[in-house]
């Protein structure tokens, strides 16, 4: 019965700790959650395999459980002689006597049971190595499978009871109070910020729009406001380096365009602002990413900062430069379903925002009105390569810079025509999808010089 792990019983199994936690089952009917709640596999002896199952199909028919209950269970079920006999039932029971010691059994149990996995993970990842798999393959294969069975600890069911209660601990936690800064994730945009209430921890966010629009820079807004209020970011970025991504920053805070800064022609006043700015910008914990092409890559830079200090947030830019792991068969957009759940999985998982930027199609620019090509706003089904994003996400926003035929009346005309004097673009945020609120849409203005989106003030 011993099989596998008899030479090192002590540490892969102990049966005296299951003998008596369901002996204290058996009798103290209080205790029995401790037994239901844990997985068959948490006991190596296959008696108490047995009586585990019993206990807790006896739990859910609502049968009151004791010596005389259990035993007449097992006879009618035909398990009696598998789970040990009368004889074992009697023993378990009469080791089960010191009900004090209840959570230190279960805890005895379930480390002897994470010993068996993961010797069982150990095995299997020494004959994996012997095989054509790459290292890569196989390494991330080891952090998924064990980080898989660290998870596999948590209940699969919640009570409404303990639903409403998780839900009242949340909304007390949120609940900003005077003279604390914000506990959600803010974009900085008020209006935007006003709609959405702040990205909240486990939420997958999805910004859509056209190439060239900007979603890059409404993806570092968000980050950067983050960061400054001492939220922990990671930036994924596969289109731009750190030096790129830190130009626009410095453009921003600096109040210096640009082009200046990257055309290396910078006076003196730009030296200064600069100057004043690199050190706060330099300060931001803010940490940039340029190679997790993949979900389990991306999993292993968030656990890196994770687990050496926290992480509070993940921007993704952006989703159709990721590689699939598993699907890389499989069709670009089965490749990209997969990456979406990916990313959504660690969100959950994290239980931290994850904001991930996708491209729409070009094909959806324009479309004809009395025989005219006018430009029109995008939507979220237009997600290049999937479909699966826009089923994934918790928010879907749309960025769209509308051209000066969209304008609905002469009043917007004239806003979009100031705004294009002043050197900015209009630009408008649409709430496309918004499973926690209502859906809408704000227009703000674009400061291309300086990287940054500007409140529109109306003239009164």
């Amino acid at each position: 019965m011993i099989g596998l792990f008899e030479e090192s019983a002590s540490i892969y199994y102990n049966l005296e700790a299951e003998q008596c936690l369901i002996g204290i089952a058996i009798s103290e009917p209080k205790h029995m959650k401790l037994v239901t709640e844990t997985s068959a596999d948490d006991f190596y002896d296959q008696r108490n395999k047995v009586i585990q199952a019993a206990l807790r199909d006896m739990e859910q028919a609502g049968t009151t459980v004791d010596l005389v209950t259990l035993d007449d269970w097992l006879v009618k079920h035909k398990q009696l002689d598998e789970a040990g006999g009368d004889a074992y039932l009697m023993e378990c029971i009469q080791k089960g006597f010191l009900t004090s010691q209840a959570q230190n059994y279960l805890k005895i149990i379930r480390e002897c049971a994470m010993r068996r996995a993961l010797y069982r993970i150990g095995k299997e990842l020494m004959e994996k190595t012997n095989s054509a798999d790459s290292p890569e393959d196989i390494r991330d294969w080891a952090s998924r499978t064990v980080k898989d069975l660290r998870l596999g600890d948590v209940s699969q069911v919640i009570s409404m009871w303990d639903a409403c209660i998780n839900t009242y601990t949340q909304l007390g936690e949120d609940q900003q109070k005077p003279g604390e800064p914000s506990k959600k994730i803010l974009s900085g945009i008020a209006t935007l910020d006003n709609k959405l209430g702040g990205l909240r921890g486990g939420e997958y966010v999805a910004i859509g729009a056209r190439p060239s629009v900007g979603k890059s820079i409404l993806a570092l807004t968000f980050c950067v406001n983050a960061a400054m209020q001492g939220k922990r970011v990671l930036l994924v970025s596969l289109e731009m380096n750190e030096v790129q991504i830190t130009e626009r920053v410095l453009a921003d805070k600096a109040s210096v365009p640009l082009n200046m800064i990257t055309s290396g022609n910078i006076d003196e006043d730009g030296w200064m602002k600069l100057t004043g700015a690199v050190s706060p910008v330099a300060k931001l914990p803010l940490w940039y990413s340029l190679e997790a092409t993949t979900v389990e890559k991306v999993r292993r830079c968030a656990y890196q900062l994770y687990e050496n200090g926290g992480l509070d947030m993940i921007a993704i830019d952006y989703l159709q430069l990721m590689e699939a792991t598993y699907a890389k068969k499989q069709s670009r957009q089965e490749q990209i379903s997969e990456i979406s759940r990916g990313l959504r999985k660690l969100a959950a998982e994290l239980k931290i925002p994850i904001l991930v930027l996708t491209q729409l199609n070009r094909s959806s620019v324009n479309e004809r009105v009395d025989g005219k090509k006018v430009k029109r706003e995008p939507t979220m089904s237009e997600a290049r390569e999937s479909g699966a994003i826009e089923q994934d996400a918790n928010v879907f926003i749309l960025l769209h810079n509308p051209g000066k035929d969209e304008m609905r009346d002469e009043a917007e005309r004239e806003v979009w025509e100031n705004l294009d004097k002043q050197g900015y673009t209009m630009m408008r945020l649409i709430i496309d999808k918004n499973r926690q609120g209502k859906r809408g849409r704000m227009t703000v203005a674009f400061d291309g010089d300086h990287m940054r989106f500007l409140p529109i003030v109306r003239n009164a």
